[in-house]
């Protein structure tokens, strides 16, 4: 009866050393897991922490760009309100208008440093989802927005109210005594300081400040959205990193 029995024994014994191990491996499993989750945490966190610090960098360049686009809206609103007087009470005065009109315009440049790294580690490292989707929809659509009409308003400059102005102005510089274009744009105020000078501004020049201003004015109001978008991002961020 014995030895009948000992066949029974060992096999309890083996599903039990069995059992022992599976268990001894979901242990280490689970555990292995844990720190696998607290490491990608603490990542998670400190590249939060990092594009905080980068959002808060775009935001001050953002404000700058805030400024000259408002500085841009002013001028060509009362430039065309100038070329409009004089066409209304048979003028014909001439303009004068700073290189600066076209070449310094407003560009945001974004620090996008913490958030490459994000994508190279995987945007789900984010777990927040609401906060995931925030800052797709920040950085790969509202700023490609914001590039789109950038780009419009460089194009336009350069290409259409460039070409103008080198058409129909004389060149004119409030340097006289500069004998060569060292001279000229040795100061830091070069470009303002040079000028387009137009004896008599057509309707062409009309248009063509009526089409950049409406596109500063419609690069304003985004400029004012992305701003919102920055500080709810950094405190959405400040909510998900907090101890």
């Amino acid at each position: 009866m014995a030895d009948d029995n000992r066949p029974l024994k060992y096999m309890r014994y083996a599903i039990g050393e069995i059992v022992l191990v599976v268990i001894g491996i979901l242990i280490a499993l689970q555990v292995n897991n844990w720190n696998q989750n607290k490491n990608l945490r603490k990542i998670e966190i400190k590249l939060l922490q990092e594009l905080k610090k980068d959002l808060a960098e775009t935001e001050v360049d953002l404000l700058s760009d805030i400024e000259k686009a408002n500085r841009e809206l002013k001028f060509t609103d009362s430039l065309y309100q100038r070329i409009t007087k004089n066409q209304i009470e048979n003028n014909a005065l001439p303009i004068k208008v700073s290189m600066t009109y076209l070449y310094d315009r407003s560009d945001l440049y974004p620090k996008k440093s913490a958030y490459e790294s994000l994508q190279a580690h995987g945007i789900n490292l984010v777990s927040n989802d609401s906060l995931r989707k925030n800052i797709t929809d920040f950085f790969q659509l509202h700023l490609e927005r914001v590039n789109d009409l950038e780009k419009f308003i460089k194009d336009m400059s350069e290409k259409e109210l460039g070409l103008y102005f080198i058409k129909f102005s004389k060149d004119v510089n409030d340097c006289a005594d500069c004998s060569s274009l060292k001279e000229m744009f040795s100061s830091g105020s070069a470009l303002s300081s040079n000028f387009f000078h137009i004896d008599e501004p057509t309707d062409e020049l009309l248009h063509l400040l009526k089409k950049k201003y409406m596109a500063y004015s419609a690069l304003s109001r985004l400029y004012a959205i992305t701003q919102l978008k920055i500080e709810n991002l950094m405190y959405l961020i400040d909510i998900e990193t907090k101890p």
